[in-house]
Order: C-alpha cells, then structure tokens, then sequence
C-alpha cells in the first residue's frame, strides 16, 4: 500500500500447473453495479488540502484509480445526540418545506465529484430521519414516528429534487439502515423502523417522488444488517410494499453466513418482492479463527483488523463471490470508501500502512492517518482491497451477466460476465470477461480458449508485489498465488 500510487510492476515466471474449466452457457443475474459509500470520511477528507480531496476522488471514481460505477451519498440526520463528531452528518432539513442548502459542504463536494466522474450509480441513502421524526428528538437512540412517515418522505423527496435541479440525479434512495436497531449507543446516526412500518415508509416515498416527477428514481429497502435480520421478517413487510414501489431489495451481511443461509436470503428476497437483491454494506472483516488470519478463503467474522495486503483483498473477494453465486445479488457494495481506522501512525512506522494489525479496521478501500488533525499528514495510503474492487468496477460492466465457471481448483473462485454491447478497456474492445481469484500460495495457469468466451484480448492482474498490470494476449496465462486476474474476451 503506497500514498497515492498505483505502481505497475512486470509480471515475473512462475512455475504453475496448468487446469481445465469451463464456462456455463445458462445466463445468471443481470449486474448493475459495483461501489461504496460516502459515510462519513467527507467530514474528515473535507478538511485536506484540494489536491489531496481531488486525488481522493480520482482513487474512487478515475480512470487511474478503481472507476467505481456506484457511490452511496448518506443524507444526515443532523448528528444530535451522536457522541463522535465525524459520525454527525449536517441535515438539510429545518423544518417542512424549509431546508439549508448549504449543509453538508463536506458530503456535497464528494457527492458532485462522483457526479462529475458520470458514475452511473448514485443513491441517497439514511440512517436517521430528522430529529422532530423521531420518537425522542435525537438522530440516534429512538423510532421513527409513524405518523410522520408521510412527512419524511416528502422531505426526502425535497432533497432528491433540489440536487435533480442541481444537475446531480439520483438513481436511487433508500430510506432506512439497519432498521432493527435504534443504534442507542450512539456512536453513529440510526433509527428502528420496525417491520410494520417498513411497507408504509416505501409506499409513501414512492408517492411523493412520483408527485415530484422523481419516477425514474427507484426506492431499496430494507438494508438488514444479516441474514439472520432479513429472513424472518421478510414476510411481514415486503408483501404490503404496492406493486411497482421498490427496485431493489437491499441486505448487508454482517452475520457472515454460511452459503445456504445467503441464498436462502436471496431467494425470499426475490420471491416476496418480485425485485432483484442488492448486497449494500459490508466491512470490518476478519478470520473467524486467529490461526486461520493469513488464509484468504478463511471464514470470516465481525472483529478489529486491519489488513491492507493480498489476504484482505481476496477476503473481501470471496464476499463478491457468495453475494453474486449464492444470493444472486445484482449490485455489490463496500462500506465507507475511505477511513481513519488504520491502526497505526504512518509518520511513526511508515512501513505499517502496508503491515497488517489487530488495531485497526477492515472497513476502507483507502486510509488516512486519524491524527492528521494534529500531525498534519494529509497523505492517502491505498490498500490490496481498492484494486480489487477496480477489478470488478472495470470488468462487471452495467447491465453485464454472469456465468458460472466450474473446473477450477478448490483454492481458485471464478465468475464470467457477458455484455451485449462491446465495451472499451484498458486492453481493447471486450464483451465478455473472466475474473479469477486464485487463493493459494502457489501460482495455476489457464488457457483462454478453454472458456469459449470469444477471442482473447489480454486482461488485468494484481498481486502482493503489483497493484494493476495490463497485458496482452497469449495462449496460456499464469495466475500467481495470493491474485486476482481479469481475462478479457472479444
């Protein structure tokens, strides 16, 4: 992991052992996008130097950078009550029908540099309504009031329409997170939602976006924070939700579930609500065994670690895995874009931004050192884990399907996606791609004609030593241990 670099470095020979797979021929879920969110490092990155602000940007939504194709702009409550001052987002809302656009200067500016970069994908989401919505007056702590549901989602409404007016349209909105929770210790934003009220929240938001001319704007609910939230609640809202008011049926996966649990989810998830599944939320991962830490296919757990390397990467990587294979989910996104919670002091032992910890925390694609408001050091460290997210941005192209791929090795995990159009890449024209991470220590090589996805072109690699290297095409390509390598196909 280094400050605002994405070293190239020649791929070296390696000996590997050359395997046989193959790519199904029946179509999976459709994709629609790959990102992570804009809570609350915008209070903290505001604050850099413009250049650092502008890099930061450019390591998200670049071309040099992961190109992500979604971003979750958080719409704050207004932080009363919140004990940590980052976690406290400003709110527009003053009263019904008056609103301060000059709030939030901080979530603003990354929001119109995601606009700015065209991602296509851009959903306001919240974790608390305004304080006079809620059952004790602070953003953290109580219920949202049902009898002003109504009332929230015209101011919800109100927000999306004035960035519309503003040239920034929302693809999406999602009116609640984590709605079992009232996130009473208030170290961040929340409100409970219970299952009762979830079905009124959507039908009324539907209503008045469509009264403000926002019907292209569709509406994700509920964002269960697991499995073990989603599934036995699912029945008691989602069939009350009026036919055509939801687009998407959003989890998180902070349960870690195994993978019949996960498709279960999607599953019922589909089933009840006749829309596709969205995996919205997940970070702060870690080996659910100390001894299994440095295994990147390990079983995961919630739990401080920050691990920057290859290991992590690739943990996150299985988590796409089961979320597209074993859900279904048509949409994929990682919790906060940047943090804080490094771990370590970079000034102090510079070589710790690329040495995993048990102090920090699994939940950036980028870090920045939290004393940088004392010690001054504005510098952005870049993790294993944002190009491997670059890998998924760039390849799984908006409306691009997926294929299984069986044959591989018990330590290699591949998905094939296809586009019905020819998209540009850094290698090419390409309308199909292979994305394989390979988990072991020792490097596989594959032939590309094995997959019967058209003509080779060359693909993208990164590994422990390289962070994103093109290359051509070949008849046979080696994956080295602990990567994960694009295949590209015309």
């Amino acid at each position: 992991m280094a400050p605002l670099s994405i070293p190239l470095v020649i791929l070296g020979v390696q000996c590997a052992t050359t395997l046989a797979f193959s790519v199904s021929s029946s179509p999976g879920q459709t994709v629609n996008g790959i990102g992570a969110s804009g809570a609350w490092w915008p209070n903290d990155v505001f604050s850099f130097p413009e250049s650092v602000r502008e890099q930061a940007a450019e390591l998200l939504f670049g071309q040099s950078g992961a190109g992500l194709t979604s971003y979750r702009y958080n719409i704050g409550g207004g932080g009363v009550g919140v004990n940590n001052p980052t976690r406290a987002p400003q709110t527009f809302f003053v009263s019904p029908g008056v609103y301060n656009w000059s709030a939030d200067a901080a979530g603003v500016y990354f929001l119109q540099k995601a606009a700015q970069h065209n991602v296509p994908q851009l959903t306001a989401f919240v974790n608390s309504a305004p304080t006079t919505m809620t059952t004790n007056g602070r953003s953290c702590g109580g219920n949202l009031v049902t009898s002003q549901i109504q009332a929230y989602a015209k101011c919800l409404a109100d927000v999306i329409a004035h960035f519309r007016d503003q040239g920034i349209r929302f693809t999406h909105v999602s009116p609640m997170n984590e709605p079992d929770d009232t996130f009473g210790t208030c170290g961040q934003e929340g409100m409970q939602v219970t299952p009762q009220q979830r079905a009124s929240v959507v039908n009324s938001l539907r209503s008045a976006l469509d009264a403000a001319g926002l019907q292209s704007v569709g509406i994700m609910a509920d964002e269960s924070s697991s499995t073990g939230n989603f599934l036995p609640e699912a029945s008691q809202w989602l069939p009350q939700v009026n036919k055509g008011a939801l687009a998407a049926v959003s989890h998180h996966q902070y349960g870690f579930n195994n993978d019949a649990s996960v498709a279960q989810l999607g599953s019922v998830g589909r089933s009840l609500s006749g829309v596709e599944t969205w995996f919205t939320e997940i970070c702060c991962f870690t080996a659910a065994s100390s001894s299994q830490k440095s295994n990147p296919a390990a079983a995961l757990t919630y739990g401080s670690a920050f691990e920057p390397t290859m290991v992590g990467a690739l943990q996150l990587g299985q988590l796409l895995y089961q979320s597209f294979t074993q859900a279904q989910d048509a949409h994929f996104d990682f919790w906060t874009a940047l943090s804080g919670g490094i771990g370590c002091s970079p000034l102090n032992n510079p070589s710790c931004v690329t040495t995993p910890n048990s102090n920090g925390w699994n939940d950036g694609l980028v870090y920045y050192d939290p004393s940088f408001a004392s010690n001054h050091n504005t510098a952005l460290y870049t993790t294993k884990r944002l190009f491997l997210m670059k890998h998924f941005a760039n390849f799984v192209w908006l409306g691009s399907t997926r294929f299984a791929v069986s044959g591989l090795p018990s330590n290699v995990v591949g998905m094939a996606f296809k586009s019905a159009a020819s998209q540009s890449t850094p290698v090419g024209s390409a309308r199909a791609s292979l994305i394989l991470m390979n988990m072991g220590n020792s490097a596989t090589s594959v032939q590309p004609s094995q997959a019967g996805l058209g003509n080779f072109v060359g693909g993208a690699v990164t590994t422990p030593n390289t962070d994103w290297q093109t290359f051509g095409a070949s008849g046979s390509v080696s994956l080295p241990a602990l990567s994960i390598t694009t295949l590209l196909f015309q």
